[in-house]
Order: C-alpha cells, then sequence, then structure tokens
C-alpha cells in the first residue's frame, strides 16, 4: 500500500530559500547581501510592501544567512544543518510570531522574557513578526527597551503593510526595506518555470492573464495558477482561465464598452443579465471594464489606429465608470450603477464665459466661475419694482487684474438686477397687456454663466425647494438638505455644497449619499448621483426661493390638499 504525500501549495513549495531565488526586488537583495557579507546586518528591520510580495521569505532568508555556516557571496548555502533545520521548520531559535493574533502586552511580555535565553541549535536567535503594525501600542511600549538594546545573539525582523501605523519611537529604531510590486513580466516569468517544472503547458495569453490579475502579488498568482492546475488539465488556455476565475471574456467586454460609448441601454441590460446567468462577479467584470477603457484612452491619445474608439468618446464613459462606488451596498448596488452609466451624460456647456482670468492665473473652481458671470447685457426689469429682490455679484478688477467679486446693495431701483422667476410670482403680480405695451413674455430663471451642467443645473435650481421638501421628510437628513446647496450637474452626478467650517456635515451627508439621490431622482424624474464637497456657500448664488419656506409651503399643500391659490407670500 503506498502512502499518500499531501499536497502542498504552490506558494509553499516554491518559496524562495535564498536570495538569488527572489524575484525581482534587487535593490534590497543586494543590500542585504553585502549587509551579511561585511557582518553589518541590523538588530531590528522591517520589511514593507504589499501582500504576496516577498516580504516573510527575505525575513527567512536573512534568518539562513546569519546563522549559515557556508556562506556563498552573501547568500546562505541552503545545505548546511542550520539552514536545512530553517527551511524545514526545525530550528528552535527561528520563531515566527503572527503579531496578528498575539498582538497584546501579554503576548509581548512572554516574549521579552525568553530573549535573555542563549539560542540552543543556532549562532543567533531570530524573532520575525508578520502584520506587525496590528500591535497595540502597550505592546510596542513593553517591547521599546528590548528591541533598542536586545542582546548580542538576538536579531527581530518585522514584516507589515501598513508602515504608517508604526509608533514613531519603535520606526526610528528599524532599518526599513521597501519591498515594491512585481511586474507582470517578472511574474509571468516564474509561471512558466513552475509550469515547465511540473510538465503542464499553458498558452501565452493564459499566463498573461494570470500574471496581471495579481496585481504585482506573485503568492496571488500562484494561488490561481494552483486553483488552475487542480483542474485535472493539462493544457490551459485563457477561456478556461476566464471560466474558472469567473471572468467575462473579451468580446463581452467590447460589446459593454461599445454600449457604454453608444448609450445603448438595452444592448448593456441584455449583457449584465447574460453575466450574471453565468454567475459572473460583476466587482470583476467592472475592473475589466475600466481597464479596457483606460487602455483605449491611453491607445487613442498615443494616436494608435488599432483604437475602436476616440478620445471625445471614451472620456465620457470613463467619468460614469469612475463615479461608480463597488462597495455601495443597498437597493440595486453594484449592478444599478452600471445601469445609470450607460446613460449619456448631459452635453457640455457651450457659452463662452463673459469674464476672462489674467494670463498666468489659476484657472477658477466651479463656485467661484458660477458667481463671475456679468448680470445680463440686456436686463428685463422686474413686474413689481418695490419686491424685494436677492441681491447679485457685482464684477471688479483688483491689482495685477485679478477679479474678484462685490456684492451689490439692496436698493429699490432694480433695473439692473436680473428678471424674477415666473414661478416665484402671484397672478395677481403679473402685469396686464395693454395696445401700448405688449405683455412681457415670461423668462426661465437664470443661470449663473460658467456654472456646469447648464440646463440640468438650472432645472434642478428651480426645483430645489421640492428637493428640500421630499428630504426634510427624513428626520435625520433635514439637517444637511437644509444648510446645502446644488453648485454642479455633470455626466449625472449632482454635486451639492456644504459650509467649510462645518465639513462634519459633508461626512455625514457621504453616509446618507442614498437617500439624498433618491430624493434628487424623484423630483427630476431620473436617477442621479450625488458628491458632496466643502466649500465657500457666500460665493454660491442664491436659489429662487427660499428652502424653510419651501418646506414649509410644501407642508401646508400637503395639509389642505394642494389648495394654496390664496397663500400670500411671507415677508
Amino acid at each position: 500500500m503506498t502512502e499518500t504525500v499531501p499536497h502542498q501549495a504552490i506558494y509553499r513549495r516554491w518559496r524562495a530559500q535564498t536570495f538569488s531565488q527572489i524575484v525581482g526586488q534587487e535593490a534590497v537583495v543586494e543590500t542585504l547581501r553585502n549587509a551579511v557579507r561585511t557582518g553589518r546586518v541590523a538588530h531590528a528591520v522591517l520589511f514593507v510592501g504589499p501582500r504576496g510580495t516577498g516580504k516573510t521569505s527575505l525575513a527567512r532568508i536573512l534568518a539562513k544567512a546569519l546563522n549559515c555556516t557556508n556562506l556563498q557571496d552573501g547568500d546562505p548555502c541552503d545545505a548546511c544543518p542550520s539552514c536545512v533545520a530553517i527551511r524545514e521548520g526545525r530550528a528552535m531559535d527561528l520563531l515566527e510570531i503572527d503579531a496578528a493574533s498575539n498582538r497584546g502586552i501579554d503576548a509581548i511580555r512572554d516574549l521579552r522574557e525568553r530573549i535573555n535565553y542563549a539560542p540552543t541549535d543556532l549562532r543567533r536567535k531570530v524573532y520575525i513578526l508578520d502584520e506587525a503594525h496590528q500591535i497595540t501600542r502597550d505592546a510596542w511600549n513593553a517591547l521599546l527597551k528590548s528591541l533598542e538594546e536586545p542582546p548580542e545573539f538576538v536579531v527581530f525582523m518585522f514584516a507589515s503593510t501598513h508602515p504608517q501605523d508604526f509608533p514613531p519611537a519603535i520606526l526610528s529604531r528599524l532599518q526599513r526595506f521597501d519591498v515594491r510590486r512585481l511586474t507582470t513580466d517578472e511574474i509571468e516569468g516564474k509561471l512558466r518555470r513552475i509550469l515547465e517544472a511540473d510538465g503542464r503547458t499553458a498558452e501565452a495569453g493564459a499566463v498573461r492573464l494570470i500574471a496581471r490579475l495579481a496585481a504585482g502579488g506573485m503568492r496571488d498568482a500562484e494561488s490561481m495558477l494552483d486553483q488552475l492546475l487542480s483542474s485535472s488539465v493539462d493544457h490551459l488556455d485563457e477561456a478556461r482561465v476566464r471560466d474558472l476565475l469567473g471572468l467575462a471574456d473579451a468580446d463581452t467586454i467590447d460589446a459593454f464598452v461599445a454600449a457604454l460609448v453608444a448609450a445603448d441601454l438595452v444592448a448593456g441590460v441584455r449583457l449584465l443579465d447574460g453575466l450574471e446567468d453565468r454567475g459572473r462577479d460583476l466587482r470583476a467584470f467592472l475592473d475589466q471594464v475600466i481597464e479596457v477603457v483606460r487602455g483605449g484612452l491611453v491607445g487613442a491619445a498615443r494616436g494608435d489606429g488599432a483604437v475602436g474608439h476616440g478620445v471625445t468618446e471614451l472620456v465620457p464613459v470613463a467619468r460614469r465608470l469612475a463615479a461608480i462606488d463597488p462597495n455601495r451596498a443597498g437597493v440595486g448596488g453594484l449592478r444599478l450603477q452600471l445601469e445609470i452609466a450607460l446613460f449619456p451624460g448631459p452635453a457640455p456647456a457651450t457659452v463662452e464665459p463673459a469674464v476672462r482670468v489674467r494670463a498666468g492665473a489659476p484657472e477658477p473652481d466651479p463656485v467661484r466661475a458660477a458667481i463671475q458671470a456679468p448680470p445680463s447685457s440686456t436686463p428685463t426689469p422686474p413686474a413689481n419694482p418695490a419686491s424685494d429682490v436677492p441681491p447679485s455679484p457685482d464684477i471688479s478688477s483688483g491689482p495685477g487684474g485679478e477679479v474678484r467679486a462685490r456684492p451689490r446693495a439692496r436698493t429699490a431701483a432694480v433695473a439692473a438686477e436680473p428678471a424674477i422667476a415666473p414661478a416665484a410670482r402671484s397672478p395677481a403680480e403679473s402685469p396686464a397687456s395693454t395696445p401700448d405695451e405688449p405683455a412681457a413674455s415670461p423668462s426661465p430663471p437664470t443661470v449663473p454663466i460658467g456654472a456646469p451642467g447648464g440646463a440640468d443645473l438650472t432645472l434642478l435650481r428651480e426645483r430645489w425647494p421640492e428637493v428640500v421638501a421630499r428630504i426634510s421628510v427624513h428626520p435625520p437628513t433635514k439637517p444637511l438638505i437644509a444648510v446645502c446647496r446644488p453648485i454642479a450637474v455633470e455626466d449625472g452626478i449632482v454635486t451639492l455644497g456644504f459650509p467649510e467650517d462645518q465639513g462634519f456635515l459633508r461626512d455625514v451627508a457621504e453616509r446618507r449619499r442614498s437617500v439624498l439621490e433618491d430624493g434628487i431622482a424623484a423630483v427630476l424624474g431620473r436617477p442621479v448621483g450625488v458628491r458632496c464637497v466643502a466649500t465657500n456657500l457666500d460665493l454660491v448664488p442664491p436659489l429662487p426661493s427660499d428652502a424653510d419656506a419651501a418646506f414649509i409651503l410644501a407642508e401646508a399643500r400637503r395639509i389642505f390638499g394642494g389648495d394654496d391659490a390664496d397663500a400670500a407670500p411671507v415677508d
């Protein structure tokens, strides 16, 4: 009866055992070799870098080199008793500690008590602490003195993906080595060596796909290859790799990008239905689509004739995809956001800005651009000169040609002010038509020149009281909608401005973004996204009507059945 050898994962079987086997990381490897060769290895070392890039492997190899009896130009021989004991996990003086589960002060105190015991089977005692950034502050304080002045036979090695979580006092006592992400070619080369050693074959496209999906982590690539090889297929092709890893095929990706460019909702929804029927992960699908769009943008910018779409077609698509939050929970989730991305964004405004900023000055932000436009050249006088009209900004030039805004004072003579919106007048205020003076045709509320969003922002500003009334039904969101103002509408994304000195309101609004989006979408009649920013609201033009008054009016309509014909304006 033959004994079955247990399977060992590829990333464990192919773990580097010497510095020469480390893929990439040439700068770190050369520095460590020189330190071992000259006997200048620090007593406390920190390896920093993304997951699966060789931090723990470098720590083990350095531990071998410190105890190897037959060094080969700074590289461990991997054959002497010390190297073999470390490779097989039998060395009692090499302690690998998972700092994620041994992060408390009690575990560190126990470690500190054992430090002073001399090594038994190795020349130097090595402590390797993985995920060291999870050690608590009290535990770091308990280890600080031992880390600063350990016994001569003790070496500490730390591995972490988040060095910013280390206390500064600890970092100042460590010699840091940054391990970089591996390139696709470096990962692909090692995968080919693994396949050749196992007697397997694979298409070049399949190996390339695995290397790209690993995103710079060798361990992730080896784990994916192990999963694919366990399917008992001698030859791997790209289609099978996509199927086993739950990825969409290239034709589906290209078809969805074409649907985004053409704003073909029907075709896009059909493709999404097919992906979900086949059990594909929409997050992975979104990553694939973004990769293709980005590649198309770069290729179009370089003038690559093989790119199917131009820059002007792909840029709006890229903006809509960038607005998607793949981690957002709630009704619809990622599927709804992908469907919304299929709708085209609003056409960009083509109005020439009337105010020109002096050459060399920074380009103004949307809020300042919204208020730095002069009034219309042919202003329409209001129907009632005595009515109270919100002040509009005046433009003046400061020293050096800089443009500054100056609010005008309220006066009874408002002939130069913009016309009052028809929706803000009651029927009694409309002027009567006479044969000598024709009735003035009602003009829509004016939108500041240069404000992003054009007609969409105009509509939103007109109906903002309805938005406030609808969202204020939810008590937690009423204070948020009462203080914010619409700033821009672009590509289906509504930008809401919050006071600069109350930045916490913007953070709260981000957490309640779904309620804001639902309320605005219900008023505008189409789905929208919401982006919250902190800005100076004094620079935002006043809304057509007061938001609190609109809320009271909406409540009156609800109570009295919508009959508000006799309602008089409140001064």
